[in-house]
């Protein structure tokens, strides 16, 4: 598998987590757009941290590290991201029909 197929891997494996979550815990979602917006403004600002954190991961030249810090702290913050964009769609598409 080169690095590219395992980037492209991963992140869909995230997209598929993060909409796993919204169907299985519908009730997480935030009610009002002001929610939605705050919770993606915090995963972008998660994944700033990520990046910085995988920037120190493959400066440290350890494999093991590196691999320790995508699956501690770039999958759960990928995950986030999703999920995040998936509450601000729907809180988009609750204001548009009404329901909010």
């Amino acid at each position: 598998m080169t690095t590219g197929q395992f980037l492209i891997t991963l992140t869909l494996a995230t997209a598929v987590l993060a909409l796993w979550s919204y169907v299985r815990w519908p009730g997480a979602a935030p009610a009002t757009m002001k929610g939605a917006v705050l919770r993606v403004a915090l995963s972008l600002l998660l994944l700033q941290i990520g990046a910085a954190a995988l920037e120190l991961g493959i400066a440290s030249a350890s494999p093991s590290l590196a691999i320790v810090i995508v699956v501690g702290a770039i999958v759960p913050v990928l995950t986030y991201v999703f999920l995040a964009s998936i509450w601000f769609l729907k809180a988009c598409a609750d204001q548009i029909h009404g329901a909010a």
